[in-house]
Order: structure tokens, then sequence, then C-alpha cells
């Protein structure tokens, strides 16, 4: 009672992850991504719902800076398909990076696969299947070259690809 409290934060170094130039095993887009104290789950780990929330904010990052992109509705696909492998927990203080690259891209969809680095450790493999759509219908729609042309700049030749 009385007594004084202080607050420490250890592993400062870690709150303000720096950017990551060079391709981590053929993945051509990094984001990085600060845990936060709401991602924490009752086990003081990163819950495994909010590596999807980590990946849309590489898939946002990535459209933004690659794509040109503004407004949400300028985003012209929507997620169809979701997995996640979980390799090892991440915690508070972990350096976190997401990495992206395109896998296969069809006539009206296309794979990211993404590998979720934690403090040098791979801590997810994860990918999702977006389907191209007419923002104004909501109808599936053939890809568009342009978009076309983007994505294959963000794929890796599958000789590079250790997945």
């Amino acid at each position: 009672m009385g007594g004084r409290v202080e607050f420490r934060i250890p592993h400062s170094e870690f709150l303000f992850p720096t950017c990551y130039p060079s391709p981590m095993d053929g993945y051509p887009f990094s984001c990085p991504v600060q845990v936060r104290w709401r991602d924490l789950d009752a086990f003081a780990h990163v819950n495994n719902a909010t590596f999807a929330t980590y990946l849309e904010l590489a898939r946002t990052e990535v459209w933004r800076q690659r794509f040109g992109g503004r407004e949400a509705m300028d985003i012209p696909f929507f997620v169809k398909r979701l997995e996640i492998d979980y390799r090892r927990p991440v915690g508070l203080y972990d350096e976190v990076v997401v990495w992206l690259r395109v896998g296969e891209i069809r006539g009206a969809s296309f794979t990211f696969e993404f590998a979720v680095e934690a403090s040098g450790e791979l801590a997810a493999e994860a990918l999702t299947v977006l389907a191209c759509v007419d923002n104004r219908t909501g109808r599936p729609t053939r890809m568009d070259p342009d978009l076309r042309a983007t994505l294959e700049t963000l794929q890796v030749s599958r000789s590079d690809v250790s997945r």
C-alpha cells in the first residue's frame, strides 16, 4: 500500500519493427506487424484467429503499395478461402513480419501465399484464394489484364518455392 509502482517494458526494441528489404525464401513482399495486447489470448500468445487479421493487413498493404489502391471499393476481389497452418506461438514481444507472394493465377481468381515470421522463426504458413468481382454487382468477373500483370510481379518461379 502506498508503494511506488514502476512500469517497464522488456524487449522494447521489438515494439516498432523495421521494414525488411530482402525477401524471405521467395516472398517478395513484407509487412511488419506490431503485436498488440488485445491480440493475446489466455495463454499469453497471439490468438489463432488474429493471424487472419495479420494476413488481412498484409493484403491491404500490398494492395496499397503495389496496386495503387486507395479506397475500399477499389479492391476488385473477395477472399474465397483461407487456410492457416500454425508452426509456433507468437508472443507480445515477438517481432512479426508477414511475407507474401502470389501463387496460382487463374481467369477470375488468384492465390496469395503467406509466411508469418516471429523473431526470425516461421510461426505460420497460410494461403488465401481471392475471387475477382464486379463491385457494382457483386458478381464474379474475369481478371483485369493490369491486375494480372501486377500479380505476376509478385509471383516466384516454382523452382524457387520451398513450400
